[in-house]
């Protein structure tokens, strides 16, 4: 996938945080570990909060002259997408697999647009985003190894 402007990269960041919360809110719903809805309920939490930060970025028009080291329709970004999905016959395990991934992508796709505009306005935002998402991918390794790793 190829963006034609930052701000198309930013809108795209915008729905993929807008889906892990989703996501993390529907799985929170399958689960009966009062734990893991109160963790699933967390994640939700933080990535509607990148979600607004990065809306915050789009909003105050900062965006639009700022330039990276390579122009953006420059850098391939279908690394980070994830081309496989999940559905209501996934286990909980795919779910959690998913999950993960998806973090993965998402700490790729900051750390990516970090590496092009790390310097400029936006660095402090791709730095948190990068951080926070590698955080929840950590979180997640944490407790499918606690949760299926005991059965391999």
């Amino acid at each position: 996938m190829r963006f034609g402007s930052l701000g198309e990269a930013l809108n795209y960041a915008r729905d993929k945080e807008q889906a892990a919360c989703d996501l993390y809110t529907t799985f929170k719903t399958m689960v009966k570990n009062t734990a893991a809805k109160k963790l699933l309920e967390d994640l939700a939490s933080q990535e509607l909060g990148h979600k607004k930060m990065i809306e915050n970025a789009l909003a105050s028009g900062t965006t639009m002259g700022i330039g990276g080291k390579k122009n953006i329709a420059e850098l391939s970004f279908s690394d980070y997408m994830l081309s496989t999905n999940i559905n209501a016959d996934s286990s909980p395990q795919d779910v959690m697999t998913f999950a993960m991934k998806m973090e993965q992508a998402a700490y790729e796709l900051y750390t990516g647009l970090l590496d092009n505009y790390g310097g400029t306005e936006l660095e402090t935002l791709f730095t948190r985003l990068a951080r926070e998402e590698l955080k929840h991918k950590e979180i997640l390794e944490e407790q499918y190894e606690k949760h299926f790793m005991q059965w391999m």
